[in-house]
């Protein structure tokens, strides 16, 4: 069953659509940025090695996330993002209060990213963090303001560089097991010497899962993409199948290359595992690389979440769930608006990090990664809602539900997660009132119009 969704897609010039492997790119510009290169030291010391079956375990989520809105697409005839399919499906709330969550979401994972980046500038160029941050916040402006297809070329240039930089530090970690004498032992004597492989109870292994689908979080910008793109069904498609493989590979591998080659006991959460596994390999300038990779990568997605944000602005102002000025675009297909208020609004995360760290800013950072699992749900009811049929994708679809509603609702079961859960649910929450103002808003507004309209006429008729 195809569901009709009006096309509110950008009218866009071929010139200026992005290619299939732009696509991908800024997609995978949103997944690996400072949470890989630093937030991996987090998991692993939460459960030691065993932490590649996590890996595993939401690498499999995800690609049921993926296969769930590959189809709510297909089936709206690739008109808008997942947004417009909630609203579609669920009604205009839903998709009001589901678009305000991802763009919440993704507005403070580009502030941190900035914050992230200031930390770096600072320690290498001497000068202020908070002036670093705010350069790397109007460098992705500037970027976000070319045509669309300049910018996807940009934004994959980056994602890239990424990828080179991580399959080089996972082919020296191979490099070194082939050449140091007795490194299977040492390896063995990682994995296993430390606890075990299990250090902390089989417990330890789903407890991080929902902190690895947040960091996971990024895949779904493929949908949003593929709108500006010149096939979007095509691209969906290699996405559903490209971009889970290489999440997991690059992921997964640099994980394994950390935990082989160190023992996890070593690892301190918030500290580069990959400069600890350099160091240790002797290459000469580690931590300049190390930063340079972490740089690179607070960049790109910085740039990925400022392109995916103004385009859920510019898809709400087509729903009627933002002002209509947000939908306004350049020629080249850039909603300039869009851009600037998201700039503005990654301008606030900022300044919330330089004026209280240690509260407003950590909570808002640790609450904004749980509404992930919120619109995960959201649009995983939606496909399951078009159609009665249990045909594959709906089984998918209800599972998909069920295992959301699981990583939610175990929050409050872990005492440092239970605060940052709870902030979410409010955040929803005023989300909610606030769709439910700014439509009673639009409602009076139209009655007014309507009255001086009908107004207008019956004098005008009076005249004649």
């Amino acid at each position: 069953m195809t569901t009709s969704t009006p096309d509110r897609s950008p009218v866009i010039q071929g010139a200026h659509r992005l290619a299939g492997w732009h696509v991908s790119m800024i997609s995978v510009g949103g997944i690996i940025g400072a949470g890989l290169f630093v937030g991996t030291s987090a998991t692993i010391a939460a459960s030691g090695p065993a932490v590649l079956l996590s890996y595993l375990g939401a690498g499999a989520i995800v690609w049921c996330v993926m296969l769930v809105l590959g189809d709510l697409t297909l089936r709206h005839d690739t008109r808008g993002s997942f947004i417009s399919h909630i609203g579609a499906v669920l009604g205009q709330s839903s998709g009001f209060v589901t678009g305000w969550s991802y763009v919440f979401l993704w507005v403070v994972t580009g502030g941190a990213q900035a914050v992230a980046g200031g930390m770096i500038i600072s320690d290498l160029c001497g000068i202020h963090p908070l002036s670093g941050s705010m350069g790397l916040v109007a460098v992705a402006l500037l970027l976000n303001m070319l045509p669309v297809r300049a910018y996807g070329r940009s934004e994959a240039v980056l994602s890239i560089l990424k990828l080179v930089a991580l399959a080089a530090f996972m082919v020296l970690g191979v490099a070194w097991m082939v050449r140091t004498p007795h490194a299977g032992g040492q390896i063995r004597e990682n994995l296993l010497g430390h606890g075990g492989f299990f250090p902390l109870g089989t417990w330890a292994v789903p407890a991080v899962i929902p902190m690895i689908v947040q960091t996971f979080t990024g895949c779904e910008i493929a949908f949003v993409a593929s709108v500006d793109s010149a096939d979007p069904a095509r691209n969906i498609q290699r996405a559903i199948t490209r971009l889970p493989f290489i999440v997991l590979l690059f992921y997964l591998g640099s994980v394994l290359m950390i935990v082989c080659l160190r023992p996890w006991t070593q690892i301190v959460p918030g500290h580069s595992p990959f400069l600890l596994v350099m160091r240790y390999l002797d290459i000469p300038f580690a931590e300049s690389v190390a930063i340079g990779m972490t740089l690179m990568a607070v960049m790109s997605c910085l740039n990925s979440s400022k392109y995916v944000v103004s385009r859920i602005l510019r898809e709400l102002a087509g729903l009627g769930c933002a002002p209509a000025l947000l939908a306004r675009a350049t020629p080249g297909g850039a909603p300039v608006m869009a851009v600037i208020l998201t700039t503005s609004l990654e301008v606030l995360i900022i300044l919330s990090a330089a004026w209280s760290p240690s509260h407003v800013y950590t909570v808002l950072l640790g609450a904004s990664g749980n509404l992930i699992l919120f619109c995960y749900f959201m649009a995983s009811l939606a496909c399951l809602r078009i159609d009665p049929m249990w045909r594959r994708t709906q089984i998918l679809a209800a599972l998909c539900i069920i295992i959301m509603a699981s990583l939610f609702i175990s929050i409050p079961f872990y005492p440092n997660l239970r605060f940052e859960g709870l902030i979410a649910l409010m955040i929803v929450s005023m989300i909610y009132a606030s769709g439910f103002i700014f439509k009673l808003k639009r409602k009076r507004t139209y009655r007014h119009s309507n009255h001086d309209a009908l107004r207008y006429d019956a004098s005008h008729l009076e005249l004649k």
